[in-house]
Formats: structure tokens, C-alpha cells, sequence
């Protein structure tokens, strides 16, 4: 059965010893972000700071950041995940509109509006101030009646006022249609169930649901209530409620923030958000994220979803599995495993990869055959050592498009500005593959016996 809501699945990560509760008092200013970037240096379980800042208001972190919480979110096997998502999502189920729900046990409007009554945190030394970082921002296309959403970073300005970072795309497509005089509405979720977090994550066609495709997630519909100051209809059950208005004709300056890149993004006029009413469940929990440079492990949510994205668009046979570079946040890197068709096949596989929606944020594509698991790392390695010619395999693919690429601190300003980078293609499949060396292994029904009694032989697997 889905998840009804943050606490089940709060439940669930209690039950498999995936959630500790930190019970001292933690401070927001730098103290929360410092304990919860050791905790990803070592990819340790999710967190709830039962006192941050000596509250009541208990703060949960990271809960689907390690691949183990991201399969118990969708119900699923890690080595299913990809294929499971890409099954269930090809039958959306639109959500179903309720007249209350429990995010409405408190409403909050004019004076009473409030946003600092939640533990949000300051998480880096050099951060602007605090910032919601699993926020699921909701709005509605005004011309289509689509419902999109997003996860993009919010600074707190102060009570009633939200600084909005949001991919140039999302805010050119906004103006467009609406027109740059009228405020457009918006709505942020905190404290969901992880399939709308999941979507939110994820890139899908325009005329997508985004609801949903999140009831498609979960297998069934998520309940919705109508905002009680804007135009839109958010999950019931979320924790906490923030309704607003964007306000296109008012920019402030936003950041630095430390973004996944693990650098700092630059201080900008951005969006300012004014806060019309907030509402939230009795005794909310605030659900938020670490951005920064953590352990690659501890990025399970954004490497599930670039692969799952780049999947659902690349048809062409022989493409066996997919991986991003765990590492690779900031401009990902993409390997590939291929049965090959012909001679320059990877190639061809690269391309196409580079041409999906997601493939405009990729800056290097690795193409290796299917024998390698590309997600291996000294397996990837191995296969650009041995099967590679950079005169040969190697493609660069300057000024090509790029997908809000202000993450990349490699980029120059003039190609952040119009948002482009040059891309890599790196074919290390084998040349001439009939004729080349075989690899060596040994045999395969002794190792597999061997994995099988490995305990037996009293060597503890590192």
C-alpha cells in the first residue's frame, strides 16, 4: 500500500533502522548543516532533530538521499527502481480533490503569517541566510490547466517574504504565458509523501501532470485541497502549506547559497515571493535537504532521477544500463553500456543520450560495452584504459546547449549567461570487436559458488 503520508513513511524508515532521532537541542544558524554533513560523509540514515533551535517543531533530513530509502519510498527493490518508475508512470491517476485534509488543521493569514515559526536552518558558513531546500513548489499553467512542480532553493528574506531560485527556463515560460504585469500564484508543499518530492525531481513533458504522474508513483491518487488565498490545490496531507504570490515586477538579491556543486552559488536579483497565508497540520514536522559537497552515496535522489529521465526518452536498442556519476552533481556524467550494432555505434548511443531533455544538462557521455557496469567505477576505469584512442573515441561538441548551467563554476560568464557549455563523448567500447583481446576472469560457476560461501572462508568483505 502507498504511503498515506510523511509520517507512514516515516514509520517505514523506523522500522528497517533507517531514521535516528537526535534529541539535544541544535542549533539552526550552521550547527544542524554541520551535523548533517558528517552524517553524509559516512552515507548514514535519514535525521530528525527532535529540538532544532530549541523548538517544537521537529526537523526530518535526507530522507530519500541513500538508494536503500529511495527503493523504500517506491516499494521496490534497489536494482528495480528504473524500471519499476518507468512502468507505473505510463498510467497516470489524476489526483482527487477533497474538502479538507489534515494540512488544514491550522490556517495562518494576514498578521499571523509567519514562516519563521519553522526550524529552518542556515546551512553553509557563507549561505545568505536561511534557506528551505525540500520545499515541493506547485503551480498551474495558465493556459493549459497543467500542474507542474519543482524543488527549487527558498531563502527566507523575513516573516512574509521568500527569495525564489528557479531555473531561467521555469521563469521565461512563466512570463510568457502570463505576461510580466500580472503576480503568479504559487504554492509550496513541505513534509509530502516522497512520491511527490520523487516527481518533483524529475523532468516530464509539458503537458504532464505532475500530480499525476506522483499518483501514478504511488499507485494511487493523492488527495487534494483547494489554497485558501490562490488559485491552486496541493496535497492534503502535507505537513506545512505555504501560499503566495510572485510578484514579477519585484526582484531582491538572493545567496550565496551552497548548492549541490558543492560551491557557492553568486548573490543575484532573483524572484521575491510574498506570503499570503500558511497553513499546516497539528504538530507539523518540517521536512528540508543538505545541499553541498557530500559523499556521492548521498545523492540517491538526483542520480535516480537523471537516469530514470534519460531512459524514458532514448529508444534505441542494444542500451543494456545507465548510470550518472554519483560524483558528478554539478554537470553530471553519464556512463553507458551497449551491446554494440556496428562499428561507431557508442557514438551514435551518445548522441542520442545528449539530445534528451536531461541530456542538455550532461557534459560528458561514457559509452562502454555491456560487460563493464558502468555502475563501477574501477569497471569504468578499467574500459577507458583498455578500449579507448582519444584521437579516435573522443568527441567535443563546443557551444552546445545547457540547462540553467550556473551550477558549473567551470563554465566562463559569458556561457553561464546564454547557457551554454561544451560536451564529451567518449566511445570505450571495443574497435574492431570481433578480433580483440578476451578478458580474463575466473570461472564463472566457481566465483559464483564462491560469492555464495564467501562467509565461510572467514574474510571480512571490506
Amino acid at each position: 500500500m502507498p504511503f498515506a503520508d510523511l509520517r507512514e513513511f516515516l514509520a517505514c524508515l523506523e522500522r528497517h533502522n533507517e531514521l535516528v532521532h537526535v534529541t539535544r537541542p541544535v542549533a539552526l544558524e550552521y550547527e544542524v548543516g554541520a551535523v548533517t554533513y558528517k552524517l553524509a560523509q559516512s552515507a548514514g540514515p535519514a535525521l530528525m532533530f527532535d529540538r532544532p533551535g530549541g523548538g517544537r517543531v521537529p526537523l526530518v533530513v535526507e530522507l530519500i538521499t541513500s538508494p536503500t530509502r529511495f527503493a523504500l519510498a517506491l516499494e521496490t527493490p534497489v536494482e528495480k527502481i528504473h524500471t519499476e518508475w518507468i512502468r507505473r508512470i505510463s498510467k497516470p491517476i489524476p489526483p482527487r480533490r477533497v474538502t479538507t485534509g489534515p494540512c488544514k488543521e491550522n490556517i495562518h493569514t494576514g498578521d499571523d503569517v509567519d514562516v519563521l515559526k519553522f526550524p529552518i536552518p542556515v546551512w553553509n558558513e557563507l549561505d545568505a541566510g536561511p534557506y528551505i531546500d525540500q520545499g515541493v513548489l506547485v503551480t498551474q499553467d495558465p493556459e493549459t490547466g497543467v500542474r507542474r512542480t519543482n524543488i527549487p532553493r527558498i531563502q527566507v528574506h523575513d516573516r512574509r517574504r521568500l527569495g525564489l531560485g528557479l531555473p531561467r527556463e521555469a521563469l521565461r515560460g512563466h512570463r510568457r504565458k502570463l505576461g510580466t504585469e500580472q503576480p503568479f500564484p504559487v504554492a509550496i508543499a513541505i513534509g509530502t509523501d516522497p512520491s511527490l518530492v520523487m516527481t518533483a525531481m524529475t523532468a516530464y513533458p509539458e503537458q504532464a501532470d505532475d500530480l499525476a504522474v506522483a499518483g501514478a508513483l504511488r499507485g494511487q491518487p493523492i488527495d487534494v485541497v483547494a489554497c485558501e488565498t490562490v488559485p491552486l490545490e496541493v496535497p492534503a496531507t502535507a505537513e506545512i502549506v505555504i501560499e503566495g504570490e510572485w510578484d514579477q515586477k519585484e526582484e531582491e538579491d538572493e545567496g550565496p547559497y551552497g548548492a549541490m556543486s558543492g560551491y557557492y552559488t553568486l548573490r543575484a536579483k532573483r524572484p521575491v515571493i510574498r506570503v499570503t497565508a500558511i497553513t499546516h497540520r497539528n504538530n507539523p514536522i518540517h521536512n528540508d535537504h543538505y545541499n553541498g559537497r557530500v559523499a556521492a552515496a548521498f545523492m540517491a535522489v538526483s542520480k535516480f532521477s537523471r537516469e530514470i529521465d534519460i531512459l524514458r526518452q532514448i529508444s534505441l536498442p542494444g542500451v543494456r544500463k545507465l548510470a550518472i556519476a554519483s560524483g558528478s552533481r554539478a554537470a553530471p556524467i553519464c556512463i553507458v553500456s551497449i551491446e554494440q550494432r556496428y562499428e561507431g555505434y557508442g557514438k551514435t548511443v551518445g548522441m542520442a543520450i545528449l539530445g534528451t531533455e536531461r541530456g542538455r544538462q550532461i557534459k560528458t557521455v561514457i559509452v562502454i560495452d555491456s560487460d563493464v557496469d558502468p555502475g563501477n567505477w574501477n569497471d569504468v576505469e578499467w574500459a577507458l584504459a583498455t578500449r579507448m584512442q582519444p584521437h579516435r573515441d573522443v568527441v567535443i561538441i563546443p557551444a552546445a546547449a545547457g540547462n540553467d548551467q550556473h551550477f558549473d563554476p567551470s563554465l566562463s560568464a559569458e556561457d553561464r549567461a546564454v547557457g551554454r557549455s561544451s560536451k564529451m563523448i567518449i566511445d570505450a567500447t571495443k574497435f574492431n570487436a570481433r578480433d580483440y583481446p578476451t578478458p580474463c576472469l575466473p570461472k564463472p560457476d566457481v566465483l559464483a559458488e564462491v560469492e555464495r560461501n564467501w562467509g565461510s572462508y572467514g574474510i571480512e568483505r571490506q
